[in-house]
């Protein structure tokens, strides 16, 4: 190795253990608030541009919120319908017994008043 070597991998260590030691001496708070701003700076940008796209293509904004509320409402529903499907299983049918099923009585102001009202249509 040559001394610049020897001195420009001097300096990189130098540099590290500087950076190492800044880092540790920022508290978290100040970290946690650079984050935030970054994350704000983001969030102004992105509605910036989406408020211009916004002024220039409204069609398109309309369409592409009219096509995200049917992809909800579809998914709803399959929510829903899956929701309310039977549970697999084994079952079996029980057919009902003659004293079981009874025969009502009809009434005759019905039967009589149906009666009357087609002689009456002839």
């Amino acid at each position: 190795m040559s001394k610049f070597e020897e001195l420009s991998d001097k300096a990189m260590s130098l540099v590290g253990q500087a950076g190492d030691s800044l880092r540790h001496a920022i508290p978290a708070t100040a970290e946690n608030w650079l984050k935030t701003g970054v994350a704000v700076g983001a969030a102004r940008t992105g509605a910036k541009v989406g408020v211009s796209f916004l002024r220039r293509n409204p069609a398109i904004v309309a369409a592409s919120a009219i096509g995200v509320g049917l992809v909800w409402v579809a998914a709803r529903q399959y929510r829903k319908k899956k929701a309310n499907e039977s549970i697999e299983g084994n079952s079996r049918r029980i057919e009902a017994s003659n004293a079981a099923a009874r025969k009502r009585a009809t009434r005759s102001k019905r039967g009589a008043a149906t009666a009357a009202n087609e002689t009456d249509a002839s």
